[in-house]
């Protein structure tokens, strides 16, 4: 994820009501990282549920090298579903290769510069992101504020981690990072390992960062920016 980034594009639909996200295309460009709090154990320490596994923010992580956090945050569910995550080059080398469902006659990603913006990569659709996922023979389904048929929220979503599922979703960065920045949209992609309600901590696999193994945000901080992007969730498994 590049610091200079350009402004969102918007978000393409593909049926009516239902918005399709671009992770890592267009984080606002005064979103500068911040290490948030670090917490390690996989337990709560204040009673409380820990839905998920903690250490499923760390047991595989890497830090992006382009502005690819949506295929880093695929490669860490493929990890945790596998326990033979590929690595940042097979992924981009796949994207590369995959015909772009979202937005049609392209890749699902496009690693080239663009001397537009300053960074090396164009981001991804987060539907295409199933696409990556069934490569390796995992199953995924999306859902987000504008879809009945799957709940959303964050109740759902400790349902998820709770059942066993790679929970793939699109943040605010400025929120997560406690940064300057437009706070008005998503464009970072993170999974979520695990929600402790007894800590406050909701436990990202965030690879944006050369210190964000392991990251947590409380669930106000989580809930505020993960609203930015309508909810939206990629559940694989």
């Amino acid at each position: 994820m590049s610091s200079s980034q350009a402004a969102p594009a918007p978000a393409p639909t593909t049926t009516p009501g239902k918005r399709v996200n671009f992770g890592c295309s267009g984080v606002d460009p005064t979103a500068q990282h911040i290490a948030p709090k670090q917490k390690t154990g996989a337990g709560s320490e204040s009673g409380g549920q820990v839905y998920g596994d903690p250490d499923a923010a760390s047991r595989y992580w890497q830090q992006q090298s382009q502005s690819d956090c949506g295929l880093m945050a695929t490669r860490l569910a493929i990890g945790e579903l596998t326990d033979s995550p590929p690595t940042e080059a097979q992924m981009i080398d796949l994207a590369k290769k995959t015909p772009s469902e979202c937005t049609p006659g392209e890749p699902v990603y496009d690693d080239s510069f663009d001397p537009s913006d300053g960074g090396t990569g164009h981001g991804t659709c987060m539907t295409d992101l199933a696409l990556l996922l069934s490569h390796y023979g995992i199953d995924s389904k999306y859902t987000n504020d504008s879809d009945v048929t799957i709940p959303t929220g964050l109740k759902a979503l400790q349902g998820y981690l709770a059942d066993g599922k790679q929970a793939i979703v699109c943040v605010n960065s400025a929120t997560i990072w406690d940064s300057d920045g437009q706070r008005d949209h998503c464009g970072h992609v993170v999974t979520v390992a695990a929600i402790d309600t007894g800590d406050d901590a909701v436990y990202l696999g965030d690879s944006g960062g050369d210190d964000t193994a392991g990251e947590t945000v409380s669930i106000e901080t989580f809930e505020k920016a993960w609203a930015m992007g309508g909810h939206d969730i990629l559940l694989a498994g």
